[in-house]
Formats: C-alpha cells, sequence, structure tokens
C-alpha cells in the first residue's frame, strides 16, 4: 500500500527520483544518483532474491521497481549528504582555447 494515496506503489530509479525532489527531501535527485546510492551504500534496504536485504527489487518488464513506502522511509532516514553537487549557482564560463 502507498504510503499517500498519491504515490505510487512502487517506483523506478527515475520515478523515485522525482518523488524525492517533489517531496523535497532531495530536490537535486536523479535516477543516477538513487543508483548510486543503491550500488554503493551498505544499508541500502533492495536487493534481489537471495541477496537477504529487507526489501527484494520488484522486476516490472526490465526494470527494477522498489516499494514507494520502505525507498521514501530509506531517504527520510538516510539522505544524501549535503556536500554532493548540486546545481550550477552561476552560468559556467566557457573554456579558454590556447
Amino acid at each position: 500500500m502507498p504510503e499517500h494515496p498519491q504515490h505510487p506503489p512502487v517506483v523506478t530509479f527515475a520515478s523515485g527520483a522525482r518523488l524525492l525532489a517533489d517531496l523535497g527531501i532531495d530536490p537535486h535527485a536523479t535516477a543516477d544518483t538513487v543508483r548510486y546510492i543503491a550500488q554503493t551504500r551498505s544499508d541500502w534496504p533492495f536487493g534481489d532474491p537471495g541477496e537477504g536485504r529487507p526489501y527484494e527489487y520488484i522486476w516490472v518488464s526490465r526494470a527494477r521497481t522498489m516499494e514507494t513506502r520502505p525507498f521514501l522511509k530509506y531517504f527520510r532516514e538516510h539522505p544524501p549528504p549535503p556536500g554532493t553537487r548540486g546545481p550550477d549557482r552561476k552560468p559556467r564560463q566557457p573554456r579558454r582555447r590556447s
């Protein structure tokens, strides 16, 4: 059952990132940053069957999906570190050509 009636029951890495941004949990979340967290954090709660994780990925077609409730709970309890690179503060300068 979804955490909130408007939340989907499951999310992919991309839709989960959009949900994190929409809820203000991680305004700069992208599918790649969520995938990176999934691959590098030892306490990531999702895994393939037999990995011994609390929750299993649910395969839908060729996409891994995760239950929304534990996904959001994890990011609320373990937000990305604030030092991660966010959007540019000012426009980037073109590189000098020598």
